[in-house]
């Protein structure tokens, strides 16, 4: 077989429905984290052009408001934010009334998930990232395709022939964010995931794409390397979506734990913040380019991918950590002094974690002396998992200003009792 068709044998199984109470209380909770950044994406600034587009671009815009939240989930190791794709790929197909059951609105996530992350990983998404490929718009519609596929219970031969045409849509190259709040790049890995639907609606019709289209292609798809082995390994036997992490708040994931670090410092050691003479932040070297942005910023996502920023952000006003729209916006005095006070170095020791884990180190220098602290693994890593509790507050905090304390504690209460998700996708933004 080929390799397509070895995933569509594992994707068609009807034993995918079949996974032990650990693994689907974790999709749950990723499926409540992920519609809170969609719930509160679709009020961003960002987001408002898309509310004008035609309904029928209503998967397309739901991708679109959740990744631009940058508080969606990720996983490390293929660098990509999978669950802004296939959850509301998922709950755009249980709002048509696909989904006979929730076992089958389970399984159909967790393939999406699965096979977005395998073919992120198949890339070495880490490494092509620095190569101005961006993992998760490449992935986008592979995973949606497998999502839909299970859903309309396609056949193995048509599954194959399905991811074969999301195959061929798939690009990694964005388009550019900078300095625009109103970027299309969050639009596209929604038209993305779009496609994938669309593939698997073909071959349910009968069109279909080559299930050998690797094999011919050399194993080489828009000039990126596909690994067969780094596809295919343990599939169906580990799922790679074990080792998904969440973000505990608005952050290039890059940053994370260098802030973690700062902030506890901040906290144990009771720091007169503006006693600071210098912070320095030590990262991986791969890092460093996402996150090294020391001029303040003029964008919320400026913000976001700043560990300067964010560092200052964290000890000066850790509450606003959580407020995705960042407001009052980049003026405060404070903490752009404090941001001049951030240096970022490669520290080349973290470096045998990477990409597994994505570390961070911190040394704050003040008038009372110097203090360090490492963290590998901060809140949401896969290692140091939120719990139900800290799913549910994040939720709270994203959902409550626009669904009302009501409407978010029947949302928890609907996907953690497995109401079927079309009764409740129907009331979300964009229609599910």
């Amino acid at each position: 077989m080929s390799i397509l068709e070895t995933v569509a044998e594992f994707l068609a199984d009807r034993g995918l429905t079949v996974q032990p109470p650990h693994r689907l209380e974790r999709l749950k909770l990723h499926l409540l984290d992920t519609l809170g950044a969609l719930i509160a994406g679709s009020r961003l600034e960002d987001a408002a052009p898309l509310h004008s587009l035609p309904s029928s671009e209503a998967l397309a815009c739901a991708c679109a408001a959740t990744r631009c939240t940058e508080i969606d989930d990720i996983h490390l190791s293929s660098c990509t934010t999978p669950g802004s794709v296939i959850v509301p790929a998922a709950l755009h197909l249980a709002s048509e009334g696909v989904f006979e059951s929730w076992g089958e609105f389970a399984a159909s996530v967790l393939a999406g998930y699965e096979l977005l992350v395998r073919l992120g990983f198949a890339i070495d998404g880490p490494a092509v990232l620095a190569k101005q490929i961006w993992p998760t718009y490449f992935a986008a519609a592979f995973g949606s395709a497998a999502t839909a596929s299970r859903a309309f219970q396609l056949s193995a031969p048509q599954t194959a022939g399905a991811l074969a045409t999301a195959l061929a849509f798939s690009t990694g190259t964005p388009s550019a964010a900078a300095g625009s709040a109103m970027s299309s790049r969050w639009l596209s890995v929604g038209v993305a995931a779009a496609n994938g639907v669309l593939a698997a609606r073909s071959a349910h019709r009968g069109l279909s794409g080559s299930p050998q289209i690797l094999e011919r292609n050399g194993y080489r798809i828009a000039g990126v390397d596909i690994s067969a082995s780094r596809l295919l390994t343990g599939l169906g036997q580990r799922f790679l979506f074990d080792d998904l992490g969440m973000k505990p708040f608005p952050v290039a994931r890059q940053a994370l734990a260098a802030i973690q670090a700062a902030r506890e410092l901040g906290e144990a050691e009771k720091i007169d913040v503006s006693s600071i003479s210098e912070i320095v932040i030590g990262v991986p070297a791969p890092q460093i380019r996402v996150i090294d942005h020391p001029e303040p910023p003029s964008s919320r996502l400026g913000s976001i991918v700043s560990v300067q920023y964010q560092t200052a952000l964290a000890l000066l006003e850790p509450e606003r950590l959580l407020d995705i729209n960042r407001t009052p916006p980049y003026s405060d005095r404070r903490i752009r002094e404090l941001m001049t006070k951030v240096r970022v170095q490669r520290m080349p020791e973290l470096e045998e974690h990477y990409p597994e884990a994505w570390p961070g180190h911190a040394r704050i220098k003040a008038v009372r002396g110097e203090s360090s602290r490492t963290v590998i693994y901060p809140p949401g890593d896969p290692k140091n998992q939120f719990d139900a509790g800290a799913v549910a507050k994040k939720f709270r905090g994203l959902a409550i200003p626009h669904l009302g304390v009501r409407g978010a504690e029947e949302l928890i209460d609907q996907v953690h009792q497995e109401v079927p998700a079309a009764l409740w996708s129907s009331g979300l933004p964009f229609g599910g």
